[in-house]
């Protein structure tokens, strides 16, 4: 199967470097063009030929973060990609179940806005996900446009960083 035979998404490119696919944000968003300051960001509208764009392109490894109701399209997108997909960031996520089983291999980390009142407790992420949890203060469930260099600071190092960044957040929760 060659590029052209894919259907391919609406895809908004920015930015340079390793490649991380971001699903459930607007294309303008602020956040976005913070977090392409240290990547390749590939704004995917959320529909159902991303994971066969995604393997048409021929990364070798990619990030993946969902936005909000994005969310559930990103967890199955990773699941479809399998090792392809290196890293999940889960921000302000809605409308997500997690079933018995149902955990990426990929690592995951989760941002919740302090003022979204939305929000599920990050204890539940830990739970249902094995996540890391990230606490935006100042934000409510648009941490993108709320405070896009804390959102590109925090998924940047968790994209970066992968399972060493939960060891790095237990140790600075346990000081």
């Amino acid at each position: 199967m060659t590029v052209t035979d894919v259907p391919s998404p609406a895809v908004t490119e920015l930015g340079v470097g390793r490649p991380v696919l971001v699903l459930g944000a607007a294309p303008g968003s602020p956040g976005l063009a913070a977090l392409a300051a240290r990547f390749k960001v590939f704004a995917v509208a959320d529909d159902a030929s991303s994971a066969a764009w995604v393997g048409a392109q021929g990364f070798e490894a990619v990030g993946v973060v969902g936005v909000g109701e994005a969310a559930s399209v990103a967890l199955a997108l990773v699941r479809e990609l399998g090792e392809t997909a290196d890293a999940l960031v889960l921000v302000s996520p809605a409308g997500l179940e997690i079933g018995e089983g149902e955990r990426p291999a990929a690592p995951v980390c989760v941002l919740i806005g302090d003022r979204d009142a939305a929000a599920a407790p990050l204890a539940h992420w830990r739970r249902a996900l094995h996540a890391s949890t990230v606490v935006v203060f100042d934000a409510g469930a648009d941490i993108l446009a709320d405070r896009p260099d804390a959102f590109a600071s925090a998924a940047g190092d968790f994209l970066d960083r992968k399972a060493r960044f939960a060891f790095a957040e237990s140790m600075a929760l346990s000081r």
